[in-house]
């Protein structure tokens, strides 16, 4: 059952970026259509949670702390990905891969030993080339590239994102007795991860809400909170160290929409997306299986 959460979560992860392209709203303008969507997702769902969650006030702090350290990361992915295509934009955030690796070994202690290090270093090393791979690819003529602006966006998305689950995974240890579900976590993580997106639109000039960008945002909220629904079950029955990498896997799913939908990369450079993106899930199965 563990592995059916995690590929569940692979699949809704891998398209919730994807809404943006149909949306007027671009960048870091799309997100407050997310944020509404989030929140509708959390009342209609996850409310009861959110009332459990708010008896505890120490795990519904640091759930909130956690959609914050999320939302912080998906600004800078909604703005990588309006200065590079979805295969570059994806495989750049997958460096938070690494970090959660690093952090349930280090941290929460979910594995030792010299075989496993062995497994990270290789797995790091395939990771990161797939990763370099995938940058290098031109592309189409109809597209345009900002590599200057969109890479370091990219790789601060994937710093955020291997940071957030961290207040998830402490809230336990410093409340064993409220002893909460990942479903109960998610509901305070989607409050905290919606929230500045109504700041953006508290400070936006045009508070227009267009039926595009709303039905975008919405069906990006669905899959993010229902991905996200699969990856917490995952991360309890698989830890932080295996789940994340299985997950972030879904960087083949982007290659596809990106190559075979939206035409971001040409066919002639086809064999550096799929190939890095194949060096990168060979790098993902090495770290999951440290």
């Amino acid at each position: 059952m563990a592995l059916f959460y995690a590929f569940a979560a692979l699949i809704c992860l891998g398209s919730y970026m994807v809404p943006v392209r149909f949306s007027n709203a671009k960048g870091f303008a799309f997100f407050p259509f997310m944020a509404f969507g989030i929140l509708a997702m959390d009342l209609l769902f996850l409310r009861g949670g959110l009332a459990r969650l708010w008896a505890h006030p120490t795990a519904f702090g640091l759930a909130l702390l956690s959609g914050l350290l999320w939302a912080g990361g998906q600004l800078m992915a909604n703005g990588a990905l309006e200065q590079i295509s979805l295969a570059k934009g994806t495989m750049l955030f997958s460096l938070n891969t690494f970090i959660n690796i690093l952090i349930g070994i280090i941290v929460f202690k979910e594995t030792a030993g010299d075989r496993a290090l062995g497994l990270i270093a290789a797995g790091g090393v395939l990771l990161f080339a797939g990763a370099w791979l995938v940058s290098i690819a031109e592309p189409a003529e109809t597209q345009s590239e900002n590599l200057k602006k969109g890479i370091p966006l990219a790789l601060g998305a994937g710093i955020f994102w291997g940071a957030y689950f961290v207040p998830i995974k402490i809230a336990p240890l410093l409340d064993p007795a409220a002893n909460l579900s990942s479903l109960t976590f998610l509901s305070g993580l989607a409050l905290g991860g919606c929230l500045p997106g109504f700041v953006l639109f508290f400070f936006k000039k045009e508070k227009d809400l267009d039926l595009k960008s709303s039905l975008a945002g919405f069906l990006s909220a669905a899959l993010w909170v229902g991905g996200m629904a699969f990856f917490l079950l995952a991360i309890e029955f698989l830890g932080l160290s295996r789940a994340v990498p299985i997950v972030n896997a879904n960087s083949l799913v982007y290659a596809g929409w990106s190559l075979l939908v939206f035409k971001e990369i040409p066919f002639s450079q086809t064999p550096k997306v799929l190939g890095g993106t194949l060096l990168a899930l060979g790098g993902i199965i090495l770290l999951a299986q440290s």
